[in-house]
């Protein structure tokens, strides 16, 4: 479970300070390192939950620059449905219509933009239609730069994988060992692999909804048109 963030000048103080470095590290390679393998990492909690509403223009917006991966999307206080960029326009054909189930509206993301159905099934001309999402993205500092989970086996796994990057660049060279390089390939993906386990650990009450969603009699089948709002509840059970 994730709770806080710190920079990247954390690793890089623990680099100098463990590997009893002399020499400056080039700051602009640490940065592109942690960002590399923050993603190989992946875990949902090391990201953020952003709320954004944004303008449409011919059906479509640009999504933030910080963008990760979508999580909810609502338009006019109803959820709009994933589907592919041919299921979101037509079959190809005069004439030929989409079956409609729970809701009208329909999206999907292409080339960095989220193109939806919404200026023809709306019909609003005189005004500019929001679309709202939560989206995770990717914390950054004031400086722009990626921001790190402030636990000890992400910084282990950002600095161990500094530590094989740099090894990497001087095995190349020929001025290290093979097994100087293979011990640090194995400490990074160690490290890899606990950061994840650690992000993803739940907390007790993320365990205690995790057992409401599991333990039903009858399961909700159509939480999406809700925005799960009632998942997490426990199910009551009547006598007659």
């Amino acid at each position: 479970m994730i709770t806080g963030y710190t920079n990247f000048r954390t690793v890089l103080n623990k680099l100098y300070r463990d590997l009893n470095i002399n020499t400056e590290i080039n700051e602009t390679y640490v940065v592109s390192w942690i960002s590399e393998v923050l993603d190989k990492i992946g875990a949902y909690a090391q990201y953020t939950e952003y709320k954004e509403c944004l303008d449409l223009t011919d059906g479509k917006a640009l999504l933030p620059c910080n963008f990760y991966r979508i999580k909810d999307i609502s338009f006019d206080s109803q959820p709009v449905a994933w589907n592919s960029n041919s299921i979101a326009t037509d079959y190809g054909c005069d004439g030929c219509t989409i079956p409609k189930c729970c809701t009208e509206y329909e999206f999907y993301i292409n080339n960095s933009y989220i193109i939806t159905n919404i200026t023809t099934a709306t019909g609003v001309t005189d005004t500019i239609p929001k679309l709202c999402i939560v989206y995770l993205g990717i914390p950054v500092d004031d400086e722009g730069y990626p921001l790190i989970p402030d636990d000890v086996y992400y910084l282990e796994a950002c600095a161990k994988y500094v530590t094989y990057m740099l090894d990497y660049q001087e095995w190349r060279k020929g001025n290290i060992p093979d097994k100087v390089l293979n011990k640090s390939e194995t400490d990074y993906l160690w490290y890899v692999n606990s950061a994840r386990g650690s992000a993803n650990q739940p907390s007790v009450a993320q365990m205690e909804n995790l057992k409401n969603v599991w333990v039903r009699l009858i399961p909700k089948m159509d939480e999406y048109n809700s925005f799960f709002s009632n998942t997490n509840k426990q199910e009551r059970r009547y006598r007659y």
